[in-house]
């Protein structure tokens, strides 16, 4: 009998023993993630069209984000790509999309770049090609911030224009 109250209290005593390295281990692994965090590819996407018709292509930005790094260090890629109802329109890419930034900065809470977005069509007639009005310009701003502590990543759209009136970019496809 006494030596199964000696089997049962040993394996009560690792037990604990193992329970208290597991915690410490999970800690210890915890910390280094919080101090460094990944970067994060954030992606703005809109999706140019008329009032009365469907959309004619996807805008795509992308911004990978260093919530620990300098704002101007984040990486940005801009792409335009126009469909077949934008083709049977005559509607086509005059000069390719670019996105620069416009501000950066930081405060006590989080870190921020502010970004402009552009780039021209043309429309002519379909098929043929030509004659063409002349290049009109599709523009979009927006803020990125992320958290100082937390490292959450947020999207600010701010104002979106385009080359006539008749035009609209979308926020869904």
């Amino acid at each position: 009998m006494r030596l199964k109250r000696l089997a049962t209290a040993t394996a009560a005593c690792g037990l604990i023993a193992g329970a208290a390295i597991t915690v410490t281990t999970v800690q210890g692994s915890a910390a280094p993630a919080q101090q460094t965090a990944a970067c994060e590819n954030t992606r703005v996407t809109l999706y140019p069209g008329s009032w009365t018709s469907p959309r004619y292509g996807e805008w795509n930005m992308d911004v990978l984000v260093c919530p620990t790094k300098n704002p101007a260090s984040w990486k940005k890629e801009s792409s335009i790509e126009l469909n077949a109802t934008a083709d049977n329109l005559g509607l086509t890419v005059a000069e390719d999309s670019k996105l620069r930034i416009t501000e950066t900065g930081q405060n006590k809470w989080n870190r921020f770049a502010r970004y402009e977005a552009t780039f021209q069509s043309q429309t002519c007639i379909p098929k043929v090609g030509w004659p063409c009005r002349a290049p009109g310009t599709w523009k979009t701003s927006f803020t990125i911030t992320a958290d100082k502590r937390t490292h959450q990543v947020k999207v600010y759209m701010h104002k979106r224009s385009t080359p006539a009136h008749t035009y609209i970019l979308w926020r869904t496809p």
